[in-house]
């Protein structure tokens, strides 16, 4: 993955966990467990790249 997708991809995920984290039932579960729930996503998300990197799969432009 070239660097300017990379830089988008990193924008779009810091956008959509800023909506999420605006949702009033997220608010109203206190520090712990929004770590918490921030902590499962990141591992999903670096999960899911090193499954993809580890694959090999390319997309040619």
């Amino acid at each position: 993955m070239n660097m300017m997708a990379m830089l988008v991809s990193m924008i779009a995920i810091a956008g959509c966990l800023v909506l999420a984290l605006r949702n009033p039932q997220i608010r109203a579960l206190g520090d712990m467990q929004v770590l918490r729930l921030a902590a499962i996503w990141a591992v999903i998300i670096i999960g899911l790249v090193m499954v993809i990197q580890w694959s090999g799969f390319r997309i040619e432009p």
